[in-house]
């Protein structure tokens, strides 16, 4: 062989063979579920992330899901269940699952269920869930100073629904869970999210997840503080427990007007507050990182420049989201490869007509979607 020939076959075997480097790791992000399980598993199976048995076999592949696992959909539970497995499964071969906080999850935590279903319910119900039932009414009943009609309250909290809220609040086993996971992740030059960060909340990476978190936080220490004080009950849905705080905020004010302003009123309403402002904070807000949308309804002339002063500030080649669900079930790239928005509508019908199951794998700069 040619001394010059075989110099170039031992430099291409020598990159063959070389550690890949963290820019060319594979990472595959799959967006909102929304409980279709069956769809789930058939797009990680094909994209190689777990086997016909449903177990981990990505070897050293990041798996990131961008969140809204919640709602909809009846296999809500199956989902976080198995999810949480395969955090385990993964790290132990080598691989990694980011698991990524989607605004259904921060709805269901604070107890905005309006997308929730009592198939979903359901399954957080047991033998005793007849009994646990029958004594929410009754607590509700009292509260409400008998004005409670039964049939209708019944049907509003169906079987397994006392259940599944306690699941979901801060002491419950998938609350905590949820707790702790982040709103953003910033894996090599790619920012994986559910919603995205819109140019004027001028805050860092690290800064958006501490914020969420607080807000979850606070949000937790003022439906505490009503519960302690027997204003509401551990089940009460948003609107109620936003009712109740305004109640109790109204007897501040009213204490303040007529010159009687305690010192322990100041506490209470600095307690309030998370709770009377939760659709203006980082949770709700529509702007907020948890539901902006700006990705998919900016136009190409409008996004552009804003799309690169993100990618320039975040140090970063892309995004990618989903929560919006894109036509046809078709992931869309815009502004450039700036943004990724990865929504399908795995559910399908009828909630996303035309939707199907994707996944987006990245290695280095090449990015391809992967389809059902």
């Amino acid at each position: 062989m040619h001394r010059r020939t075989f110099l170039a076959a031992i430099a291409a075997a020598a990159v063959l063979f070389a550690p890949a480097r963290a820019a060319e790791r594979r990472i595959v992000a799959v967006a909102d579920i929304h409980g279709a399980n069956a769809p789930f598993m058939a797009i990680l199976e094909r994209a190689g992330i777990i086997d016909a048995q449903h177990h981990w076999s990505g070897g050293s592949t990041v798996f990131v899901q961008t969140g809204d696992v919640m709602d909809r959909g009846a296999d809500v539970r199956p989902m976080l269940d198995f999810l949480a497995g395969l955090e385990k499964e993964a790290a132990a071969k080598g691989g990694r699952v980011v698991r990524l906080l989607g605004n259904h999850e921060i709805m269901n935590m604070v107890g905005h269920t309006r997308d929730a279903t009592p198939d979903i319910y359901a399954a957080w119900a047991d033998a005793q869930s007849d009994t646990r039932q029958e004594s929410a009414f009754a607590d509700a009943q009292k509260l409400a100073g008998g004005t409670l009609d039964k049939a209708a309250w019944l049907t509003a909290h169906p079987r397994g629904y006392v259940e599944y809220r306690e699941a979901f609040g801060p002491e419950g086993a998938y609350g905590k869970y949820l707790r702790g996971k982040p709103a953003a992740v910033k894996i090599d030059d790619t920012i994986f999210m559910h919603a995205g960060i819109s140019p004027a909340l001028g805050l860092s990476l690290d800064e958006v997840n501490a914020k969420v978190k607080a807000d979850i936080e606070a949000w937790d220490a003022g439906v505490r503080w009503l519960e302690d004080r027997k204003l509401i009950l551990p089940f009460y849905t948003l609107q109620e427990v936003i009712g109740a705080a305004e109640t109790a905020y109204k007897e501040v004010v009213a204490r303040k007007s007529a010159g009687k302003l305690k010192q322990q009123d100041l506490k209470t309403a600095a307690m309030l507050e998370p709770v009377l402002t939760l659709t203006q904070s980082s949770l709700f807000a529509g702007d907020g990182p948890m539901w902006f949308r700006g990705y998919s309804r900016w136009t190409d002339e409008e996004g552009a420049p804003l799309m690169a002063a993100l990618l320039k500030k975040y140090n970063v080649k892309r995004f990618v989201v989903g929560h919006t669900p894109q036509e046809n079930g078709t992931i869309r790239e815009r502004f450039s490869g700036g943004v990724y928005l990865i929504d399908t509508g795995m559910l399908g019908p009828p909630n996303f007509p035309g939707g199907r199951a994707s996944a987006l794998e990245i290695v280095g700069d090449r990015v391809t979607p992967i389809y059902q």
